[in-house]
C-alpha cells in the first residue's frame, strides 16, 4: 500500500516547489558538480555537506521523487516490522496503516532528505528492538555485529538527514535512561560524531526561531503520548518525555533545529495512540484517545494539503515562461554578477534559476535569517535595501508575479513602490527585471569577474595586489587551473597566489581575499581534497 500511495503522490501530486525546490537544487548541483564542496549559487556560498552528506548525491543518482518513493516505502515496511515484532502491540495492522498515512503526509510536504534519513534511522531502531539486545554476558561476536550494524545505520541516517539523527538521539536517550546502555551507545554516538565532523569540516551558522503556534501541537502530542502509553512501556514513555522537553527547549532557545522538531510526532504520535487504544481501561479513556487521533490526523492532513497548495509554483515558473527571462539575463551578462530573485512562496527560483545565474538568496531559512535579517525583523527601508544590494554585489533584481515568500513581502512592496536606484530594463507578463544603478562589483578594485558560476568564479586580474572577492570565506576555496585541479598553496616564503579570510566588515561578513602576485586569469573553486584544504596563504603573508 505504501508503494502504491507514494507512486500516486509522484504521478499526481508532487510539484516543483517548497522543500522539493530545495532538494531539486541540491540534487542538480551534486549532479553537475559532484566534486565541489561549496555551492556558490546560493547566499554567496554554502557547503553542500552542511545540508546533507549523502542526500544530494543519492537524489542526483536516483532522482528526487524516486528517492522519496523508495524511502517512504522502506520506512513503512520497517515500521510494520517493528510493530509486528513488538509483543505489546495488539493491533499491528491498524498501527501500520497509521504509519503509512503519516509517511504519505511526509511525502506530500516534500521532505525527501528527511525521508531518506528516516529509512536508515528506522533500520537502526529495528536492529535494536527486533529481537533482544544482547546482555553484557551475551556472546561477543553477536554483540559486536549487532552493535556495528546499528551504529552504521545510525551514522548513515544522520549523514542523510541531521534531523533523522536528532530523533535517533531521542530514542538513544530513552534507552540510556532505561538502563540499556550498549544499545543507547550504538544508536546515539554515531549521530553525534557525524554532526560534529560535519560542523568541523563544513561550518554553517544560522537559526530558525519557533513561533508559539508552531510548538503547541507537537508539545501537546508529546505529552499525550506520555500519558497514553501503558506504564510498562518504559522506552515509549521516556522517549515522549525527552521529546517534549527537547521541543520546549527548542522553542525557548533559537537554534538550527527550529520547526524541524515537529516532524517526529507528525510521523509516530498516531502510531503510539493507536497502540495504546486496546489498553484503554475505561470508555472515557477510549473516547479520549479517539478524540486525540481525530485531532492528530486533522493536524497532519491539513498541514500536508496546505504544503501542497502553498508550494505549487505560479505559472511564471513553467519552462516556457522562464525562458525569455533567462535569455534576457544572458544577453545582459548576468553571469558576471549576482542576481536577486525576490523569493516566491513556492521558492521555485532556488532550483529553476540557480543553474544559470548565482543568486543572492536561495532556499534555506536558517541561512536567510542569519545572513539577511533585514527581511524578517521589520527594519527594511529603501536605504538599507540599497546597502544590502551593495553588500552582496547584486547587479540585477528580478520580481516574479505571484505570491511572495513571507521573507519577501516587504521587499516586494518596496520594489513595487519604486526605488530610485532600480531601473526597469525588461518585463513581460510574468517577470520584471531591474538593473541596479552603479552596482557594486563582485570583485574589488584591480580585477573583473569574467564568469560567476555555481562551482567556479573566473577573474581577470589587471595588476598584482590583494583582490577582495565578495564570497563568504570557506577553507575549501581553492585557486585552480583551467582543468579544475587545485593549485598547491605556497610554502614558507613562497610568492605564489593564495587565498585568505578578509578582515570582518561592520556587518560581520568575512569575505575572501586573493593575493595575486601577477596579472592574469585566476579561477576560484572548491574541489574536495585531502588536507591541506584549499589554497591558503602562509601566516603573515602580505603579497
Amino acid at each position: 500500500m505504501a508503494a502504491v500511495l507514494h507512486a500516486g503522490w509522484f504521478l499526481f501530486v508532487a510539484n516543483s516547489g517548497g522543500d522539493l525546490a530545495a532538494q531539486d537544487a541540491w540534487a542538480d548541483f551534486a549532479a553537475r558538480h559532484p566534486g565541489s564542496a561549496y555551492n556558490l549559487a546560493w547566499y554567496g556560498g554554502m557547503h553542500t555537506m552542511s545540508y546533507s552528506v549523502l542526500s544530494p548525491y543519492v537524489m542526483a543518482l536516483a532522482g528526487v521523487r524516486t528517492t522519496m518513493m523508495a524511502a517512504g516505502t522502506a520506512s513503512a515496511a520497517l515500521t510494520a516490522l517493528l510493530l509486528v515484532r513488538t509483543r505489546a502491540v495488539r493491533n499491528p495492522l491498524a498501527c501500520s496503516l497509521a504509519a503509512v498515512v503519516a509517511l504519505l503526509c511526509n511525502a506530500l510536504s516534500g521532505r525527501v532528505t528527511f525521508g531518506l534519513g528516516l529509512a536508515f534511522a528506522l533500520g537502526a531502531v529495528a536492529a535494536v528492538f527486533c529481537g533482544r539486545w544482547p546482555r553484557p554476558r551475551a556472546p561477543r561476536p553477536n554483540r559486536a555485529v549487532r552493535g556495528a550494524v546499528t551504529a552504521l545505520l545510525a551514522g548513515t541516517a544522520t549523514a542523510a538527514s541531521p534531523v533523522a539523527g536528532l530523533f535517533l538521539g531521542v530514542v538513544a536517550a530513552a534507552l540510556f535512561l532505561g538502563g540499556r546502555r550498549p544499545a543507547a551507545y550504538a544508536l546515539g554516538l554515531p549521530p553525534v560524531l557525524v554532526v560534529a565532523g560535519v560542523a568541523l569540516l563544513f561550518p554553517f551558522s544560522g537559526t530558525q526561531p519557533m513561533a508559539l503556534g508552531t510548538v503547541l501541537l507537537p508539545l501537546l502530542f508529546g505529552v499525550v503520548c506520555l500519558l497514553a502509553a501503558d506504564r510498562t512501556w518504559r522506552t515509549i514513555r521516556t522517549a515522549s518525555a525527552v521529546y517534549a522537553a527537547g521541543t520546549l527547549l527548542t522553542w525557548l532557545v533559537d537554534s538550527q533545529i527550529g520547526s524541524n522538531v515537529t516532524r517526529l510526532p507528525m510521523l509516530f504520535a498516531g502510531v503510539v495512540l493507536l497502540t495504546a487504544l486496546p489498553y484503554a481501561a475505561s470508555r472515557r479513556n477510549r473516547y479520549g484517545l479517539l478524540a486525540a487521533l481525530v485531532v492528530f490526523h486533522g493536524w497532519i492532513g491539513f498541514k500536508s494539503v496546505d504544503d501542497v497548495l502553498v508550494t505549487t509554483p505560479h505559472a511564471s515558473w513553467s519552462r516556457d515562461a522562464a525562458r525569455p527571462l533567462l535569455d534576457e539575463l544572458e544577453r545582459r551578462g548576468a553571469e558576471r554578477a549576482r542576481v536577486e530573485v525576490v523569493p516566491a512562496r513556492s521558492h521555485r527560483e532556488s532550483s529553476a534559476l540557480a543553474p544559470y545565474v548565482t543568486l543572492a538568496r536561495g532556499w534555506n531559512r536558517q541561512a536567510d535569517l542569519e545572513r539577511n535579517p533585514i527581511f524578517y525583523d521589520g527594519s527594511l527601508t529603501a536605504a538599507n535595501y540599497r546597502a544590502w544590494l551593495d553588500r552582496w554585489a547584486v547587479r540585477y533584481v528580478v520580481l516574479p508575479t505571484g505570491t511572495p515568500d513571507t521573507g519577501a513581502r516587504e521587499e516586494t512592496a518596496l520594489i513595487e513602490g519604486g526605488l530610485p536606484y532600480l531601473d526597469p530594463v525588461w518585463s513581460d507578463a510574468h517577470w520584471r527585471l531591474f538593473s541596479v544603478r552603479d552596482a557594486t562589483p563582485l570583485a574589488g578594485p584591480g580585477a573583473t569577474v569574467a564568469r560567476a558560476a555555481a562551482d567556479r568564479i573566473t577573474l581577470r586580474v589587471e595588476r598584482p595586489g590583494r583582490i577582495l572577492l565578495k564570497v563568504p570565506h570557506s577553507p575549501w576555496l581553492s585557486l585552480v587551473d583551467e582543468r579544475g585541479a587545485r593549485l598547491a598553496p605556497p610554502e614558507g616564503g613562497g610568492s605564489g597566489p593564495c587565498l585568505r579570510r578578509a578582515a570582518p566588515t561592520e556587518d560581520g561578513d568575512e569575505w575572501t581575499e586573493i593575493l595575486a602576485p601577477s596579472a592574469g586569469t585566476y579561477r576560484l573553486a572548491s574541489p574536495y581534497t585531502l588536507p591541506p584544504r584549499g589554497t591558503p596563504c602562509p601566516p603573515h603573508r602580505t603579497l
